[in-house]
């Protein structure tokens, strides 16, 4: 048997740039290889006048020439991985930079040694081999942040020219880059969200001057998050810590958290399960067939680190923005998923009411093979009162009157409200009418004159059932009664 050596053709490197890279996950991936490098601050600069360059720079250990050129192989390897290590498969820093570039810069410092390469897709066709560009001494003081750079100890800058695939075909380049760090800067702040908000050893990243702030998509730090205990999964060797977190109801979120995107139009789109590799978010948005995207699980976020050991089980993709569980660990995910939904399922239906199952609500729901409905309650205490005071016809009148009410109740457009994370506006009923609707109910007999046992009575009735006061005002209202008579 013979064998012979067939090395690819260098169109290997055009087509290599059809991945599949948004801009948002390949900037994702030069940070990556920042932290990897132990770098604790991490800048991120575009040509917003004439969109010419992106660049990024870091302070993090930086490389050999050995290690750079390996770097820049195609599958190279820089040595064995440690665990902490964010890359996967050693293509990242090349397929995320020519997914948008026709030119990949990287300059990089160790030791007092500075190690410039390019690779530069034209300049490898027209020569028709694997060349990489060594660049000159003055080469350099053009590039981008070159000054920061060379200020520095140690660090890696990495520069984008020739923004073919990241631009397209706009015909205002500098405005479309800008528009286009926009979504850079929310993609990094919510993907690297818990080294942005480390400790002592916290990463600081800016954008065109602007320092992210982490984006926690659990809302950690809103006392009306709630959050189980985690939960370790052992799938072979390697444990999965799995947490679970029910967000708040709208009234519970401030002012700035209802403006985040994934609070307001898009929450019904952040539920599920957010997947983080060495703290890296990898993947959100999914129930990975284990439960159905609906407006009552929206409140729920699950969050699942993965180890490296995994990466292959779980199927991690080269742009490290997808990953499909595997089955063991969704059928004993199937065991734990039920009672985290019912969690986030009571942030709707029992929101506003005290825990009991026998209280009088003013509404009734209304289920059928067609459908579902909403008619008031005429047993309700609160609409009894005022019926038993009238005579026939105005009682019927009264009857009639509600029911067009119930039938012309807005369901879809208070489905829509709610869909898109719309606080409703609760107006409590004011202290008057309370007091006249307990008139009418100690008028009317239906519940004891002794307002000790009126109280225990009334507080399974709607409204009543939600007031903190509502033996002050019993008390009240049967005190007055029993002096008229």
């Amino acid at each position: 048997m013979e064998s012979e050596l067939i090395t690819p053709s260098v169109n290997l490197l055009e087509s290599m740039r059809s991945v599949g890279y948004s801009t948002e996950a390949a900037v994702a991936d030069l940070i990556d290889n920042s932290i990897t490098a132990k770098a604790r601050h991490i800048v991120v600069d575009a040509d917003v006048v004439d969109g010419r360059f992106l660049a990024v720079l870091d302070d993090g250990r930086g490389m050999t020439a050995e290690v750079a050129r390996e770097a820049l192989r195609l599958a190279g390897s820089v040595g064995d991985r440690e665990d902490s290590d964010l890359g996967r498969f050693g293509l990242g820093l090349k397929t995320a930079s020519l997914s948008q570039a026709r030119c990949l810069t990287v300059v990089t410092k160790r030791a007092g040694t500075v190690t410039a390469l390019r690779w530069d897709i034209d300049f490898v066709r027209d020569s028709g081999q694997w060349l990489l560009i060594v660049l000159d001494e003055p080469d350099l003081s053009e590039l981008p942040l070159w000054s920061e750079f060379d200020a520095q100890p140690t660090g890696t800058l990495v520069v984008w020219s020739e923004l073919d695939l990241l631009l397209g075909d706009t015909s205002a380049p500098g405005a479309f880059l800008a528009e286009r760090l926009s979504g850079v800067r929310s993609s990094l702040a919510l993907i690297f969200h818990r080294f942005l908000a480390g400790g002592r050893d916290r990463l600081s990243i800016g954008v065109n001057g602007i320092a992210l702030r982490p984006i926690d998509p659990f809302l950690s730090d809103n006392p009306k998050t709630q959050r189980t205990n985690p939960e370790t999964i052992q799938i072979g060797n390697s444990a999965v810590r799995v947490e679970a977190f029910t967000m708040p109801h709208p009234s519970g979120l401030s002012a700035k958290e209802r403006l985040r995107p994934d609070f307001g139009d898009g929450m019904r789109e952040a539920q599920g399960f957010y997947v983080y590799r060495n703290r890296r978010l990898i993947s959100h948005g999914h129930w990975y067939g284990l439960a159905r995207m609906n407006e009552l699980s929206k409140q729920t976020r699950i969050q699942v680190d993965v180890p490296t050991s995994l990466d292959a089980l779980w199927q991690l993709d080269i742009k490290k923005s997808r990953a499909e569980p595997p089955q063991s660990f969704k059928l004993r995910l199937r065991q734990l998923i039920d009672p985290i939904l019912n969690r986030g399922h009571r942030v709707h239906t029992f929101r506003g009411r005290r825990a009991n199952a026998e209280v009088a609500h003013v509404w009734t729901k209304l289920k059928t093979r067609d459908g579902f409905g909403y008619e008031v309650n005429l047993e309700s205490p609160l609409v009894e009162s005022v019926l038993s005071r009238l005579d026939t016809d105005d009682a019927e009148r009264v009857v009639g009157l509600l029911q067009t009410i119930a039938s012309t109740f807005p369901v879809m457009d208070a489905y829509l409200e709610v869909a898109t994370n719309v606080p409703s506006i609760t107006t409590k009923p004011e202290r008057e009418a309370l007091i006249a609707s307990l008139r009418n109910i100690r008028r009317s007999e239906l519940f004891s004159t002794d307002p000790d046992i009126a109280v225990t009575q009334l507080a399974s009735v709607e409204p009543f059932n939600s007031l903190d006061d509502l033996s002050t005002l019993i008390n009240l209202v049967w005190k007055d009664a029993d002096a008229a008579e």
